[in-house]
């Protein structure tokens, strides 16, 4: 009668197996978890971004919300001077901009950009209607699975007016890094919207995010009508 069993090497070879199995567990462990928290992070920057892409649709400053077809580009007390009303005929248009109508320009009547940023500066604290309406303002997210995202998430913007100091006539070209963006005494043409998101639960920083706005007014569309 002959019994069936393991002979040592295969009882070796099989623990061998078994510890490097029970090595890689671990290392398994190791990464989902920061694949989790990648996934996280993630989620935190897009509700930053959300909240950046918002903003950003609405009016440069208070002064426009009342424009309706056209936005006009506001006076400032501390741009730089390249960017003043050029000295022409009307005093309605800076170098750079084209000489025809419906284009980028000042109104006529000199109107300055609001040196307070927030609604307290507004001609309507009820409701956020421009830009630097959001200065201040601070949103929780609720998550737990219940809605879009995972965690609890607290965001805070601030809306600051930064230097638009550089030498625009020096070039064709002007590169983003020639700007000096920091902060500056109000006002000046580029408001930089800052968006920090906080994990509400352990009350750390996952991620701040800027983008920037300037005032260069905007333009009406033309249209062709039909009979």
């Amino acid at each position: 009668m002959v019994r069936k069993g393991f002979t040592i090497i295969e009882l070796i070879v099989a623990i061998v197996v078994i510890g490097i199995a029970l090595m890689s567990v671990p290392l398994l462990l190791s990464q989902a978890s920061k694949s989790d928290e990648f996934s996280l992070n993630q989620e935190a920057v897009l509700a930053g971004s959300t909240k950046i892409g918002d903003i950003l649709t609405y009016p440069w400053d208070d002064k426009l919300v009342s424009e309706t077809n056209v936005k006009h580009i506001l006076d400032v007390t501390n741009g730089d001077s390249e960017l003043d009303r050029y000295p022409d005929n009307n005093h309605t248009r800076r170098i750079g901009n084209f000489k025809t109508n419906y284009r980028r320009k000042f109104d006529a009547n000199i109107t300055y950009a609001s040196a307070t940023l927030g609604r307290a500066g507004d001609t309507n604290t009820t409701a956020y209607n421009d830009i630097d309406d959001f200065n201040g303002n601070s949103e929780i997210i609720n998550g737990g699975g219940t809605g879009d995202y995972l965690m609890d998430l607290n965001l805070t913007t601030k809306v600051f007016y930064i230097s638009d100091d550089a030498n625009y006539s020096s070039s064709p070209t002007l590169n983003f890094g020639d700007l000096n963006t920091s902060l500056a005494t109000p006002t000046t043409n580029i408001k930089m919207i800052e968006v920090k998101v906080v994990n509400k639960a352990n009350n750390q920083t996952i991620t701040t995010l800027r983008a920037f706005s300037a005032n260069i007014g905007s333009y009406e569309l033309l249209y062709r009508t039909f009979p």
